[in-house]
């Protein structure tokens, strides 16, 4: 770290004099990718004290969370342990496979029992035996990894020197909005975020204010909560998406996840397309990761990135 910026050369507002970067956080780590290794770096800190014998988690089976998850405790040498949301989950996906591969333990429950939380006795039940592990939320969402995200926002407005914080602007896709509200209060007044939501579900612009108000104050930063890219419902399969995926691609040489950052990219290239951002701009698109979801993709809809969809 710092992550690098990638010039985008190719984008709707050049002619307006914008420059457009994507801040490459993929590149961070080979398996836990991206705004994953931001929100996992401080509890990997705990594992190598031995503070905690491992981590439990939760998520569902295609997972980028939980890859990333069990990847670390690979590489650190730490046990895994994961609650997989429905009984009907599909363990010889390719997430599942590599989660079970790095040694995590899979136990699948109920969508009832895992949407209840600790609320089902089932659940508690089944987290008994692991309360010496780290108990990691879904996504990775604590007040640690919004601190750790945090230092994104700082590295940016490192590398955009140019900028100013009226024509400073950050892009960024959202699960849980930990990473959100990390680079939105790390950002303060130095520029303005604009938010990506991947689900109709899940996150809002009131969640991301707590979770700023949490770890930083209640004066919350300005910004943006763009829910017209969503396309559908959190992993759909949509061919003009994975075409402008594949064209971005062959034009940059950069692969873009089909889940947040194909989501957030659009986005950001249909507000350019429509003038919305101020000529001058600067703008930094943050690359979250999240590669490993094209395996699921591959599988379920046959999807190959390297051939037009259209």
């Amino acid at each position: 770290m710092p992550s690098p910026l990638s010039l985008i050369p190719e984008h709707p507002g050049i002619h307006a004099g914008i420059t457009l970067f994507l801040k490459r956080d993929d590149l961070l780590h080979p398996t836990i990718q991206g705004n994953k290794w931001r929100k996992l770096e401080p509890v990997i800190r705990l594992m190598q004290q031995e503070q905690q014998h491992g981590i439990l988690t939760f998520g569902g089976p295609f997972s980028n969370h939980i890859h990333a998850v069990a990847a670390a405790g690979k590489a650190y040498r730490f046990p895994t342990v994961a609650i997989i949301r429905g009984l009907s989950a599909d363990f010889s996906n390719p997430t599942m496979s590599y989660a079970h591969s790095c040694g995590m333990q899979l136990i699948p429950v109920t969508k009832q029992d895992y949407d209840a939380g600790m609320e089902s006795a089932v659940l508690r039940q089944i987290i008994e035996p692991f309360a010496g592990y780290f108990h990691l939320p879904e996504g990775g969402a604590t007040v640690e990894a919004i601190k750790s995200c945090a230092v994104i926002a700082t590295e940016i407005i490192a590398q955009t020197p140019q900028a100013v914080h009226e024509n400073r602007f950050v892009a960024l896709p959202a699960g849980t909005g930990t990473t959100a509200a990390g680079v939105i209060g790390g950002l303060g007044r130095s520029g303005k975020a604009i938010v990506f939501p991947a689900a109709p579900h899940g996150v809002s612009e009131r969640i991301i204010q707590s979770q700023i108000a949490t770890v930083f104050s209640d004066d919350i930063p300005d910004f943006e909560f763009r829910t017209d890219f969503i396309f559908g419902e959190f992993a759909s399969f949509y061919p003009e998406l994975i075409e402008f995926v594949r064209v971005f691609l062959s034009q940059t040489g950069i692969l873009l996840d089909p889940i947040y950052t194909a989501k957030m990219m659009w986005g950001v290239f249909e507000m350019l397309e429509h003038g919305i951002f101020p000529d001058g701009s600067v703008i930094t698109a943050v690359h979250t990761g999240g590669l490993q979801g094209w395996d699921g993709f591959r599988q379920r809809f046959g999807v190959d990135i390297y051939q037009s969809s259209l």
